[in-house]
């Protein structure tokens, strides 16, 4: 339960000499630990869902062949020691970062990036002990070792400076001499205050969403007509829609825009539902044909006659207010720089 939720990991950190970030909060589980193991960069946590995904992610020097690697990996007979003898690894998925792979299902268990090998596993039922994992790192980090160098104190970013510890980009452990963190440093600085800088057109945003909340309530007029039958996935689909048309329209997202295209997005559900009763009126009356004051007249009614099939779908509608309001917050601009210590002063804080 995660009222229960609590620390497993702090004695393993030390052992390991790696960085240990303590649960926080109630809902998730958040414990972490990041640092070095055998010239390479380790980060293992928890993922933010509730199925419990251990997800570990090691890190080494750019690698120039990746079908050489997964290669190797997929053969490496020490990696049966994972669960499931590590059978997922032999379709072990690549991302060169040259494009963005589209997938239909699950994650894959096992991801291969030109520096990273990210391990994800699922324990619904029940936590594997700290023994267990820390033994399967091991076995991952010795054979990624085996296949690929591991770090030589250089920059990973302009492989001529010189790194002696790694930090924490983003909360990911790298190797990044201080020339290179003062340059991403700065030019985190000049991206927000150019942002900040940038007018947004709420005219054209609004515009360009109020026409895509109007084609979002025809396709969900359209979906509940020929099925009799809500989805929450329409409503989130209508506020991706709309926040995207803003965003485009306006170019710079604010208070405004979220306020905005939460509205639309809102709208358009009922406006949808309005259509939809037109459209059954036009059906059912061919001598009234489809007229939206009909629409509004049913739309209306229902509030008296269905009450809770309303309320469903105004929650829906909520939901997709939601999603669009979330999808027009402040970008991220600057990566997050931090030395790998910077951790040990959140673990007494917790504490």
């Amino acid at each position: 339960m995660s009222l229960l939720l609590k620390d497993r990991w702090k004695d393993w950190a030390r052992q390991w000499g790696l960085t240990h970030f303590p649960q926080q909060g109630w809902l998730s589980r958040t414990e972490h630990v990041v640092g070095e193991r055998n010239g390479l960069l380790v980060r293992v946590g928890w993922g933010t869902d509730r199925s419990a995904s251990l997800i570990t992610c090691i890190r080494f020097p750019r690698a120039a062949d990746l079908e050489r690697l997964r290669q190797q990996l997929a053969a490496d007979a020490a990696l049966d020691e994972l669960p499931g003898k590590g059978g997922a690894r032999r379709h072990m998925a690549i991302e060169d970062g040259v494009k963005k792979p589209v997938r239909f299902g699950a994650i894959p268990e096992f991801t291969l990036a030109p520096t990273s090998l990210t391990w994800r596993r699922v324990f619904p039922w029940a936590l594997p002990k700290t023994e267990r994992v820390s033994a399967w790192v091991d076995a991952l980090v010795a054979a990624v070792a085996r296949a690929t160098p591991v770090f030589d104190g250089r920059c990973e970013t302009c492989a001529t400076g010189v790194a002696k510890r790694h930090v924490l980009v983003d909360g990911m452990p790298m190797r990044m001499c201080s020339d290179c963190q003062q340059r991403a440093n700065a030019a985190g600085d000049m991206a927000e205050r150019t942002y900040d800088m940038t007018e947004a057109n709420h005219v054209v945003g609004s515009g360009l969403s109020a026409f895509a909340a109007v084609t979002g309530a025809a396709a969900w007029a359209a979906v509940g007509a020929l099925t009799h039958r809500e989805f929450a996935a329409a409503a989130i689909g209508i506020g991706a829609l709309v926040a995207w048309a803003y965003r485009r329209g306006a170019g710079r997202v604010d208070a405004i825009g979220r306020v905005v295209s939460a509205a639309f997005t809102l709208g358009s559900v009922v406006l949808g539902e309005i259509l939809m009763y037109a459209w059954w009126v036009a059906k059912a009356r061919p001598d009234i044909g489809f007229r939206i004051d009909a629409g509004c007249y049913v739309y209306l009614t229902s509030w008296k006659t269905e009450p809770g099939g309303c309320v469903i779908t105004l929650l829906f509608g909520a939901l997709g207010a939601w999603v669009a309001s979330k999808a027009l917050e402040r970008p991220k601009l600057r990566q997050r720089i931090e030395p790998a210590e910077g951790s040990a002063t959140e673990e007494r804080r917790a504490a």
